[in-house]
């Protein structure tokens, strides 16, 4: 029988060379939305420490002193990742501990979280305490590759003239301020660059 004029299929060759580019294509793409994600996901550590700052500076100017969180909740991160097996993309709960540390200070998140959280407070710096000193991170893994990534607002001790003195450290792992173009971040969120980042 006579083959008809014009049915012809692809060549091996040419699906080959489709799948290789398909392949490529998502190997350009798959990275770029997991770090998409992981930066979505960050976002929640911004607003959280911004709005968590704000509280502890109104209770610092009503009380004269910042809680640390360890001294008064007994732990050193909140919420617990325990019970979720650790940091990681899924989020968490918000529970008892937190919510009657936070109300301390006149603050609570909405919703369920991505990152724990952990406030030093009252630290010393230059060999003597700074009860107006405070450092709040928000400790997650939120682009799911076993490491931890912080991000961080620190309010440093300043003296008569407005220049830090010296500030606290993360009460987790003892992390340094963040630093951009090699000079320390105060006042404002920022990310801690020495951990893992994406």
């Amino acid at each position: 029988p006579k083959r008809r004029q014009g049915q012809r299929g692809f060549t091996l060759v040419e699906l080959m060379i489709t799948v290789g580019l398909i392949g490529v294509l998502a190997a350009i793409a798959i990275p770029n939305f997991v770090r998409y994600q992981a930066r979505s996901r960050r976002s929640e550590a911004y607003a959280n420490l911004a709005s968590l700052a704000r509280a502890y500076k109104a209770y610092g100017a009503e009380t004269g002193v910042y809680p640390n969180m360890f001294t008064v909740a007994g732990v050193t991160s909140l919420p617990d990742p325990g019970p979720y097996g650790g940091l990681g993309t899924g989020k968490m709960s918000w529970d008892g501990a937190t919510s009657g540390f936070f109300d301390t200070v006149g603050w609570k998140a909405e919703g369920q979280v991505y990152y724990s959280y952990d406030v030093a407070a009252g630290c010393n710096v230059g060999g003597s305490p700074c009860p107006l000193c405070f450092t709040a991170t928000a400790h997650g893994d939120v682009d799911g590759d076993t490491g931890v990534s912080a991000v961080m607002y620190v309010h440093p001790k300043y003296d008569a003239v407005g220049n830090p003195l010296g500030e606290c450290t993360s009460a987790l792992f003892n992390y340094p301020p963040p630093l951009r173009d090699g000079s320390q971040v105060y006042d404002e969120v920022a990310v801690q660059g020495t951990t893992d980042d994406f």
